[in-house]
């Protein structure tokens, strides 16, 4: 949304006319106008209905502007625009009497001008011209903070187009730069392994290996942090199953209890769930159980696998391992963050970006068992399954 206009329309240094006392000041004043004209007429013996009819179309529009100045500064309209609303208010009073006037110098056409022709000049102009100079602002102003929304979606646009460049420029240097002195080196290790090997080649192997593993994780970053435009229904059940099989498992265990499917890229929804998988065997150990299940609702009674606050539909990857400490459960989505020397500290990263990409919320909390406890939220879900 555009920000409002500033309560003193940005003219902070000079006072402005109070008009909206003044316009309930005059609608005061036309007011006691309709009393005493009522009265004089009444007691001239006018005609009851006569008389009645007159005070109301001057006391209508008296009651109008007497509103309106109490209203305007309680509303969102800044002090600027007051003009123009009364300028329309005028307007509508002198199109009303140029109308009679008109039909007054027509040959043909004979005018009155009565009380009451003058009353009902004045109620249709006046309060006619006030509401179309009230909606009219409204509109302007309308039209002014979409005008800044847009422009404030364009210059987001350009940033993330920016962004977009920059990742790509990022991953070609990983790509080229650093890979092919990289592919360098290791083809002259491996010749110096074919003379001898020992344990200082092998530390050197075991870099390049780190480095290659860093390498992938951190172009597989940079890609997962591209927006999804196409999604399509994928079960959780057996797509788990499948990314199951790739990761180096051991004596670990899976165990699925939903039959959900969701709303998602189905290649990135893969990479996150075996990012999670690797992570849960990682550090939970070889034989760890690693649990995939849904979040139904606005939960706050928690669910099968431990209690959740989460707010929304969504799923969670949880584990029986040594869990992750409280103090430290925000941090390890961080870009490198690690409590393994051997780990790159990106898996956890590109989950993160692959669930902001899709426009979900993810947590770290803690499972049933004392483990760790991934919680995606803000997830499109199908109950019923596939």
């Amino acid at each position: 949304m555009g920000r409002p206009d500033p309560p003193d329309g940005g003219t902070s240094s000079r006072r402005t006319l109070p008009l909206p006392s003044l316009i309930s000041a005059g609608g005061g004043l036309l007011l006691l106008v309709a009393i005493a004209q009522g009265v004089r007429a009444f007691t001239t013996g006018e005609e009851a209905l006569v008389v009645l009819l007159d005070f109301v179309f001057v006391a209508a529009p008296a009651v109008a502007f007497v509103y309106t100045g109490l209203w305007m500064p309680r509303s969102a309209i800044a002090r600027t625009r007051y003009p123009r609303i009364l300028a329309w208010s005028f307007g509508g009073i002198a199109v009303m009497y140029g109308f009679i006037l008109l039909r007054d110098v027509h040959p043909g056409v004979s005018a009155e001008w009565t009380v009451g022709t003058q009353a009902i000049a004045l109620t249709i102009g006046s309060i006619g011209g006030l509401l179309i100079g009230v909606e009219e602002t409204k509109a302007t102003i309308r039209t002014e903070q979409l005008e800044e929304r847009t422009r404030e979606l364009e210059a987001n646009e350009r940033e993330l187009t920016r962004h977009n460049e920059q990742l790509e420029r990022f991953a070609s240097v990983i790509s080229h730069d650093l890979r092919n002195p990289l592919n360098v080196a290791q083809g002259h290790l491996a010749l110096a392994r074919e003379e001898r090997d020992d344990e200082r080649l092998r530390t050197v192997a075991d870099a390049h290996d780190r480095m290659e593993a860093l390498i992938e994780d951190v172009l597989e970053l940079a890609r997962q942090g591209e927006g999804i435009s196409d999604t399509e229904p994928v079960g959780l059940a057996g797509l788990a199953d499948r990314c199951w099989e790739t990761v180096a498992t051991a004596e670990a265990t899976l165990s699925v209890e939903t039959a959900a499917t969701v709303r998602a890229d189905s290649d990135r929804l893969r990479q996150l769930l075996e990012n999670l998988f690797g992570n849960a065997i990682e550090h939970g150990g070889s034989n760890v159980t690693v649990t995939v299940g849904a979040i139904e609702g606005d939960s706050g009674d928690g669910d099968s696998n431990g209690d959740s606050d989460s707010d929304g539909d969504g799923f969670y990857v949880a584990d029986d391992g040594p869990g992750i400490p409280e103090g430290v459960r925000e941090s390890v989505f961080e870009s490198g963050y690690s409590t393994d020397d051997d780990g790159t500290g990106f898996g956890l990263a590109i989950v993160a970006e692959i669930v902001g990409a899709h426009g979900w919320e993810i947590r770290a909390t803690e499972s049933a068992e004392g483990g760790a406890r991934f919680e995606i939220t803000g997830v499109t879900v199908d109950a019923d399954g596939e």
